[in-house]
């Protein structure tokens, strides 16, 4: 049991110290610097080797690597805010106010996220800013319905039902008695949002929908799958990469969460 505490904890630390790398440690210089051989296998100066340009294959991974950290984090932010506030206001609004936001949900949640990514991309572009918005703009139903659940359980507890009595506010019992119980349960929702994220940001790059002017994993993959033949390695790493991203994630929102529960 010891044991496999341990082992957690080091992922969980690994996963932290991983995403710091990626943030903070430039490598700009690296990118636009190629090496002198294409198709370089992978060795200890150039643990990825290096792709058809010569470029070390490192660098590019770590570039697309923030890149799709952007994407995954901005739809998470952006899914939770949407999700935690319809889906609080369904908790306590009336039924009628319920029933109306939660067909909303339905009608959001019918839509094909992946396919309306693709239409967007392909009529304005592949922005990384539209990504965000289109994935964000569809995928906040799964946080509105477990915030709603929550809600509506929290709303007759005694200490609820005593702020109520006492002629507290809805905002402060919203922010004082709700808000911190019903984080707990959309920091569940986080892992799964930043993976589909990823998921979808490297299908659009892997069919040529993605931002040209940006670097990232789906890029990288695709452009790997040209070459997988005769150098695996150019499409091994992005594909490792987004498979650890979204492992390290996991990994750090299941602390988080669990912290959150012990101090609630």
């Amino acid at each position: 049991m010891a044991l496999t505490v341990s082992c957690s904890r080091s992922l969980e630390i690994a996963a932290v110290v991983a995403l710091a790398v990626i943030v903070l440690v430039p490598q700009g210089s690296w990118v636009n610097q190629p090496l002198e051989a294409p198709f370089v296998s992978p060795r200890w100066t150039h643990p990825f080797g290096s792709d058809d340009l010569g470029r070390d294959m490192l660098a590019m991974v770590l570039q697309g690597l923030r890149t799709s950290l952007l994407v995954g984090l901005g739809t998470v932010s952006l899914a939770l805010a949407l999700g935690v506030a319809v889906g609080t206001i369904a908790g306590l609004a009336s039924e009628i106010v319920d029933d109306l936001l939660m067909r909303l949900a339905d009608i959001v949640q019918s839509l094909p996220t992946l396919l309306l990514a693709i239409l967007v991309a392909a009529m304005f572009g592949g922005s990384v800013t539209l990504l965000i918005l289109v994935l964000g703009l569809t995928r906040w139903p799964l946080v509105a319905r477990l915030v709603r659940v929550e809600t509506r359980a929290l709303r007759s507890r005694e200490f609820v039902l005593a702020a109520v009595a006492l002629g507290a506010s809805t905002t402060m019992i919203v922010s004082r008695h709700i808000l911190p119980h019903v984080a707990t349960i959309a920091r569940a929702a986080t892992a799964i949002l930043f993976g589909g994220a990823l998921v979808s940001e490297a299908a659009l790059a892997f069919v040529g929908l993605g931002d040209p002017s940006a670097t990232s994993l789906g890029q990288l993959a695709a452009r790997g799958f040209q070459f997988v033949t005769h150098a695996p390695w150019m499409w091994f790493a992005p594909v490792s990469a987004i498979c650890g991203l979204a492992f390290g994630v996991a990994l750090i929102s299941e602390r988080l969460g669990t912290a959150m529960r012990v101090q609630a």
